[in-house]
């Protein structure tokens, strides 16, 4: 399949994409192992997962454990990362996506063959990421981004990848997803 006309979705540098990640480890992290549904394999490239709203990366770390223990989540860190430069994603989001054969299994399937494959022929046609549904949301309501970049954890002074706004999960977010989705947190002993 030919991306060429794929409909895309441009990010403003001024965006701000959330990741929620182990507190000791920094933000950016690009996967191209293959254990992420959009990772570029054979690309020489990875991809890094953020959502547009921090629920949105609470539920592509904590999936489908609705029992979560008090202390993974202190371990983590929520960062803000505002972008800085434009990028160019291809829009799995939009309904023009269907005219390529592109459903909304792409981004939910339990086997990421498919989606590996879509995300290598995205990187081919150079865009810089993909914007998907996010999979655990039932209501789709829930947008995620997955950016492409070299492998593993880039240096922390390369421009390209921002440092951002780390903060520990507030309590609000975690009321947000105990309320919408029914996670319950085990207090720490």
């Amino acid at each position: 399949m030919s991306l060429r006309g794929f409909p895309r979705r441009t990010l403003r540098g001024d965006t701000t994409l959330l990741r929620i990640h182990l507190a000791t480890r920094g933000a950016w992290w690009f996967s191209g192992d293959g254990s992420g549904r959009f990772d570029p394999t054979g690309t020489g490239l990875g991809a890094c997962y953020l959502a547009e709203r921090p629920l949105g990366a609470w539920i592509e770390v904590f999936r489908k454990r609705m029992l979560i223990a008090e202390s993974e989540i202190v371990e983590r860190a929520l960062c803000a990362i505002r972008l800085g430069r434009e990028v160019r994603l291809a829009d799995l989001t939009s309904r023009r996506a269907l005219s390529f054969g592109v459903t909304a299994s792409l981004g939910a399937n339990e086997v990421y063959t498919a989606s590996q494959a879509f995300a290598t022929r995205a990187v081919e046609v150079g865009f810089d990421g993909i914007r998907y549904l996010v999979r655990h949301d039932p209501a789709q309501d829930l947008r995620g981004v997955a950016l492409f970049g070299e492998i593993g954890s880039p240096d922390p002074n390369d421009d390209d990848w921002p440092a951002g706004i780390e903060g520990e999960i507030e309590e609000s977010l975690i009321e947000e997803a105990v309320m919408t989705f029914g996670y319950r947190v085990l207090p720490t002993p």
